[in-house]
């Protein structure tokens, strides 16, 4: 069995002789074979991508106690198998002779045999909320969206967990639901789907999303690029503050810090498809750039008010940034 830093070099050199096979074509085989080869390459590149997501291990702790009865890796507040002590109880009430504290038995009271009973590790249900609109489909997003539902996946199922997914467009599609589970086939085949589709819309469907989740408390990633109202997002947070949000704000730098300095240049809502044209010029660039700044303030300010810290992942995706992101939202 290859361990992972073999899979990335395997997958590395499918990719390498992908590209020496694309050269040979260039000086012998002709478009045709170049064509194929292109082909190939970029199924390759995917399967590349893919093996990444499988690899790769979100590192997420909770700082708060699961209320599940199922064993898992978290903190949780039953009583059980666990090496945590909580407290004393009477004999009775947990008969369990080889835990009889013979210490606290002899100071009790009223004479009774006190147990030790421990706090059990319990699992969590992890669900990844994502705005599947027309924005989302600009430069890597869609592809970003894909790989991190295969990490979550994947993280949730070594950790115990079961994990759901809910796709929000206009409205909320019964095809885009995923119910919390632990089965990575329909996982893999809704990641398939939604390599098909083309993102359109609006994501209205984000405030019907507290419909589709469990109503005992869960880990809740939200990704989206945020890029509707402000008062719709108040609302989102509103309806799932019963739950751990974590949310993934994905921007990419075309959107903004790539202008001209000068020249004409069209922009195009992907939402409504308006179109508007403008006449580029440094002032007008730094406005836009001072608008996008001014945006991500206003949306940490939204956040921070309902208790959650975004993570604007603006440079591609890296899982590592993601597990420096969790690691500091329990430090």
């Amino acid at each position: 069995m290859l361990n992972q830093g073999d899979e990335r070099c395997e997958s590395r050199s499918c990719f390498d002789k992908a590209l020496l096979s694309v050269a040979e074509g260039l000086s012998t085989n002709g478009f045709h074979t170049l064509q194929r080869i292109a082909f190939v390459l970029i199924h390759k590149t995917k399967n590349i991508v893919k093996n990444q997501a499988m690899t790769e291990t979100l590192h997420y702790r909770l700082p708060w106690q699961s209320s599940s009865v199922y064993p898992g890796a978290h903190p949780g507040q039953m009583i059980g198998a666990g090496q945590l002590f909580k407290r004393h109880e009477p004999l009775i009430a947990s008969p369990d002779p080889r835990r009889i504290d013979l210490r606290a038995s002899v100071l009790d009271p009223f004479s009774s045999y006190r147990v030790r009973v421990y706090q059990q590790q319990s699992s969590v249900n992890v669900y990844l909320i994502a705005d599947m609109s027309a924005s989302m489909g600009y430069a890597d997003k869609q592809q970003t969206l894909l790989r991190f539902l295969l990490t979550a996946a994947h993280s949730a199922f070594d950790y115990g967990d079961k994990f759901g997914f809910i796709g929000c467009t206009e409205r909320i599609e019964q095809r885009w639901l995923l119910p919390a589970g632990q089965h990575l086939g329909r996982v893999s085949a809704l990641a398939k789907q939604l390599e098909r589709l083309n993102f359109s819309g609006s994501a209205n469907g984000l405030q019907n999303a507290l419909a589709f989740l469990p109503a005992e408390r869960s880990l809740v990633f939200l990704l989206s690029d945020c890029h509707f109202p402000l008062p719709q997002l108040r609302a989102v947070l509103g309806s799932l503050q019963s739950h751990d949000v974590i949310p993934l704000v994905l921007w990419t730098q075309d959107e903004y810090a790539a202008l001209p300095n000068w020249g004409l240049i069209s922009f195009q809502d992907m939402e409504s498809h308006a179109t508007r044209t403008l006449f580029m010029r440094p002032a007008l660039r730094q406005k836009i750039v001072a608008a996008y700044r001014q945006r991500q303030h206003d949306l940490k300010h939204i956040f921070r008010a309902f208790g959650s810290e975004p993570l604007f992942i603006t440079e591609g995706y890296s899982t590592q940034t993601v597990n420096r992101h969790l690691q500091q939202r329990v430090a």
